[in-house]
């Protein structure tokens, strides 16, 4: 590949230990992820439904995505990512400094849902080509009643324990990546809003597209 510079963002903090509640969870009470910012556990008026922001900055365009497997183990439980199950987002701000600085706005680039792609412009010509490049992707996952359910029956158990895979491919300028990806672990908790008062401002674009009421 040519010596470009590309920064691949997959952030994990750890955070001081919260005491569970007793009571027992139901479907429409909230869950939360603790020890990750690679996957969240979100609810709108379509349900539950897990989120995976991916993003990169760099000199370089990235040409192509294609989500390949996945999955979330919820202690016990595996819950698979096929692509068919999947929704898929791409953003791209072209006038951003190598830290992810911009006053611009992203721009949607791609959109493909259950495997039907309705939207492709990732390889389009870029317009800018002396600042970097912010490629903010989202991988959603709905959850059904069922999975809800299974869920809190590993919560109630106490395997809290959990673990997340992502396996994707990419096409940078040119050069197929294949095998891109990432792997994170965390605990499920109950009962707590999200705060997002103490996320990196990398996560801002996530926060005004997914959290803003």
């Amino acid at each position: 590949m040519k010596n470009k510079k590309i920064t691949h963002l997959c952030i994990l903090v750890l955070f001081t230990t919260i005491i569970l509640p007793t009571c027992t969870p139901t479907p429409q009470q909230e869950f939360s992820l603790k020890n990750t910012l690679t996957i969240f556990l979100l609810n709108n008026e379509k349900g539950h439904y897990f989120c995976f922001p991916v993003q990169y900055i760099g000199d370089f365009q990235i040409q192509s995505f294609e989500y390949s497997s996945g999955s979330v183990t919820i202690g016990e439980y595996e819950i698979l990512l096929k692509r068919e199950d999947v929704n898929i987002s791409a953003y791209l701000d072209e006038t951003s400094d190598e830290y992810g600085n911009s006053d611009s706005l992203f721009n949607l680039i791609y959109l493909e849902e259950n495997s039907n792609i309705l939207l492709s412009k990732m390889d389009e010509p870029l317009e800018s080509e002396n600042m970097y490049n912010y490629y903010y992707i989202f991988i959603e996952r709905y959850i059904n009643e069922d999975e809800m359910k299974n869920i809190i029956s590993e919560y109630e158990k106490g395997n809290v324990y959990s673990k997340l895979y992502i396996q994707y491919d990419l096409v940078i300028d040119n050069e197929p990546q294949a095998g891109s990806g990432f792997m994170d672990d965390f605990e499920l908790y109950y009962g707590l809003p999200l705060d997002t008062t103490w996320f990196p401002a990398d996560l801002d674009f996530f926060k005004f597209k997914y959290l803003q009421k």
